[in-house]
């Protein structure tokens, strides 16, 4: 009985010294000697390095379990199963023998794919939640956001096609990272055949804009594109929606989108129902992060209270106060408008946030172009001293002035050039003359 014992030890002795760490990026060392790759109990097993990923979620996919006999093979054919999956960019692995000397304590040390993406189905017989409830039960590692490396790719094309043709849909299925709304990225799963291009827009249901006015604005973007349902919403909401808000008809929706064959070009023919929803009027508008460096905010935004929410009369608003801020040397402002709708009483609160930045003074006037004769009356006419609030309108403004007041005789055309220093927040101005 002893005897078998001391050889049992002497076999985890030469495991111990034997065990050692596999990679994906590395070349694997020579293989231990014979009498480490002997057969024992695993007693425990854990994981390293995992972030998004439970250590059970690992463990299910590598497959060893608790009790049963291992050696290097099957760590080996482990690891090799969780590089399979494409969700891993590193796995590698050790055992060494038990405290108590009957078995192995194994360990996986994985690094994962630090770039992952949310995932979408599209033109698939199948719903969202029947193809993400297929993964999960398929695949202990699929979550909400997945790696687009090919390996990973595969996999759940493979998995998503058993699942079609359950459903007796037989047609190819790719997967693909592509662009979504910028600068997101997301990973598609759709039919291998190419999107279909938009070849004509109808729009059903406008409410208070003819739909020959909406088709005018969408032909100019979206025919000839790639039709993509999330795209072609994006393209509604940055050009359609506009003209619904620049009516009052914040809560603009565009409740169904379809796709049909054109029958006379290639292509697809989009019909797109409007619901414009109610009209809004202004409600409370209020300012906050800085005072007004000239006029008041109020005059400045024009937006009375109670009046039709016009969103081009706040775009213009927000325009007149950030110039109003760079007349005034901040160069930098930055503003940004939220809103707070108020459903019941059909009313919309504005409030401007202001982010004014540093302010720059006028600092140093060159003239190119004139003779010494010249330059010093342009001098004399150049209003802005050093060390004032810099207005970036200015130079511009002086010389129409110049050419307005017929300083000079056949002066051919003039310009200027404005150069900022961010460090010393300085503004240097050089006017050109072509006489």
């Amino acid at each position: 009985m002893k005897l078998r014992r001391s050889l049992f030890c002497l076999l985890l002795a030469g495991a111990a010294l034997a065990a050692q760490t596999h990679s994906r990026k590395k070349t694997p060392p020579p293989a231990p000697p014979a009498a480490s790759n002997a057969a024992f109990p695993l007693e425990t097993l854990q994981v390293t390095g995992n972030h998004n990923y439970t250590a059970e979620q690992v463990l299910a996919v590598a497959g060893l379990k608790l009790g049963e006999p291992v050696t290097k093979e099957n760590f080996e054919a482990a690891r090799n199963r969780l590089l399979a999956t494409g969700v891993f960019d590193i796995v590698g692995y050790r055992y060494e023998p038990a405290k108590d000397g009957k078995g192995y304590d194994g360990v996986f040390e994985i690094t994962e794919m630090k770039q992952l993406f949310p995932l979408r189905f599209e033109d698939l017989p199948a719903t969202d939640a029947e193809l993400r409830a297929w993964l999960k039960q398929k695949d202990p590692l699929f979550a909400p956001r997945i790696p687009a490396t090919q390996p990973a790719l595969d996999r759940y094309v493979k998995l998503i096609s058993e699942f079609l043709e359950e459903k007796n849909y037989h047609e190819p299925v790719a997967g693909r990272l592509l662009p979504d709304v910028p600068p997101e990225m997301v990973v598609v799963f759709r039919p291998a055949v190419p999107h279909p291009s938009v070849a004509q827009v109808k729009f059903i249901a406008s409410g208070p804009i003819t739909p020959d006015i909406l088709q005018k604005q969408m032909y100019q973007v979206a025919v000839g594109s790639i039709f993509t349902e999330p795209n072609f919403r994006t393209l509604l909401d940055t050009t359609i929606r506009p003209l619904y808000e620049a009516r009052g008809y914040i809560r603009v929706t565009f409740p169904k989108i379809e796709a049909s064959p054109a029958e006379d070009v290639k292509g697809v023919v989009v019909a797109v129902t409007v619901d414009p929803g109610a009209v809004y009027t202004f409600g409370k508008v209020t300012f906050t992060g800085a005072q007004p460096p000239q006029q008041s905010f109020e005059k400045l935004a024009k937006l009375p209270k109670d009046d039709i929410a016009n969103f081009d009369q706040v775009k213009a608003g927000q325009k007149n106060i950030e110039d109003s801020f760079r007349r005034s040397g901040f160069l930098q402002v930055k503003s940004e408008v939220k809103r707070t709708l108020h459903d019941e009483g059909k009313t919309v609160d504005l409030t401007f946030q202001l982010t004014p930045g540093p302010q720059f003074v006028f600092g140093r006037l060159s003239i190119v172009g004139l003779d010494l004769v010249s330059e010093p009356v342009i001098r004399k006419m150049w209003g802005l001293e050093p060390g004032r609030p810099f207005n970036p309108e200015y130079p511009n403004h002086f010389l129409d002035r110049v050419k307005e007041d017929g300083i000079f005789d056949n002066l051919k055309n003039t310009r200027s050039d404005t150069k900022l220093d961010s460090e010393k927040l300085v503004a240097d101005v050089t006017l050109y003359f072509n006489k």
